[in-house]
């Protein structure tokens, strides 16, 4: 279809068009919104690549998206004419989420206090200057060490002047999910009855798309139990609605991302914190915590939850700033590699590589198998690999 398209004359249909959400658009939407745009062709695209929930790094470069024209020029440049529009523009201010919650949205989705390091980090380093941070002390440098904070001014006054910190991002961990579920509605049920916030306040985002519907049963159980309306985007109700006036939203991340609620409620956040494809669970909190126009809880439970209790509280303790090392082209090309999405195959690969690493690690254990009895070249390769955990 696109190439019969981009080689006939089609009518364009669009005076203007913006493109929202963009990152996770397969690049022949572009070339086909192009096609159907009056000229001059007044297309918007916005995106925020932290919000990427798809398998693709990234947006691809803009000739990739919209193609070159018929004298092998790029149909569309971002660099900025004189006497016209700017065309490339980072929006230094953040309207609709707190600048805390930005801040701890920002060190999960990057790993900044991680104890195995960073996840991720932007190719241009000085995004994170473009985007409302500004240097506290050291340098933004490949190499160097940093500590950044929000600036005043990529802020509204009124946060400040309406929430505290403490109760824009809270932790609400539990010892199991049922805890958890009867957590959630109790801390709505107190919104509704003691704060004025009404049901259609309120956001409940489960982090996998494949689990949600079966985990958000007892979500509903317990908030009927506390006379509190609710609903399951796309299960309970129509996948088009998300907000419905009386009931509370329950929806997985990707039903969720595109929409906003003054309370976000993000449950299991353990399943984000450790294990494969880092950047891509990393990106789910950051896309859920900035759901939020004002308050954001973080529940999960478990050793991993551990984790991001533990991230959270350094982002606090620190003063909501970020402090890390900017990596160099070296460490952002191995972070990719390990934190990359896995294909089918390599999933496979690495789940009977974790099966033959337990039992090698349960026969050690029950003494079976004994180190120094391996050949020595083993015995050589298998205590270098021990002494990095210690």
């Amino acid at each position: 279809m696109l190439t019969a398209v981009e080689h006939s004359s089609v009518t364009p249909i669009f005076d203007a068009v913006l493109i929202d959400e963009a990152q996770d658009l397969p690049p022949a939407f572009f070339r086909l919104i192009y096609h159907f745009t009056k000229e001059p062709k007044r297309i918007v695209v916005a995106y925020d690549e932290l919000q990427n929930l798809t398998d693709r790094r990234g947006m691809p470069p803009f000739v990739d998206l919209f193609g070159m024209d018929r004298n092998g020029r790029p149909r569309v440049s971002l660099e900025d004419v004189e006497g016209e529009a700017k065309r490339d523009i980072i929006l230094p201010v953040c309207y609709r989420n707190t600048p805390w919650a930005l801040t701890v949205a920002h060190a999960l989705g990057f790993g900044v206090y991680r104890k195995e390091g960073l996840v991720q980090h932007f190719d241009d380093i000085d995004l994170w200057e473009q985007i409302g941070y500004g240097i506290v002390s050291g340098k933004l440098e490949p190499g160097h060490s940093v500590i950044l904070k929000r600036q005043p001014e990529s802020s509204p006054s009124f946060f400040a002047d309406h929430i505290q910190p403490t109760d824009a991002i809270k932790l609400m961990p539990s010892r199991n999910e049922d805890e958890q579920a009867e957590f959630v509605a109790e801390d709505i049920a107190n919104n509704i009855e003691g704060e004025e916030l009404d049901p259609d306040d309120h956001l409940v985002i489960f982090p996998s798309a494949l689990t949600a519907k079966r985990r958000a049963i007892p979500i509903v159980e317990a908030l009927q139990r506390r006379g509190v309306s609710s609903h399951v985007v796309g299960a309970t109700s129509s996948q088009d609605e998300m907000m419905r006036r009386g009931s509370v939203a329950i929806a997985h991340i990707h039903r969720a991302k595109g929409n906003e609620a003054p309370m976000v409620y993000l449950l299991n956040c353990q399943d984000c914190a450790k294990g494969s494809e880092l950047s891509l669970t990393r990106n789910i909190l950051f896309t859920a915590i900035t759901r939020s126009r004002a308050w954001v809880r973080l529940l999960g439970w478990g050793p991993s939850m551990g984790a991001i209790i533990d991230e959270v509280t350094a982002v606090q303790k620190a003063n909501y700033q970020l402090e890390f090392n900017v990596p160099t082209a070296v460490e952002l090309k191995r972070m990719r590699q390990i934190h990359r999405d896995l294909s089918a195959s390599e999933k496979a690969k690495r789940q009977r590589n974790e099966k033959k690493f337990r039992e090698v690690v349960e026969a050690m254990k029950a003494g079976e198998l004994d180190v120094e009895s391996l050949p020595d070249d083993l015995r050589a390769s298998a205590e270098a690999f021990l002494a990095t955990f210690q």
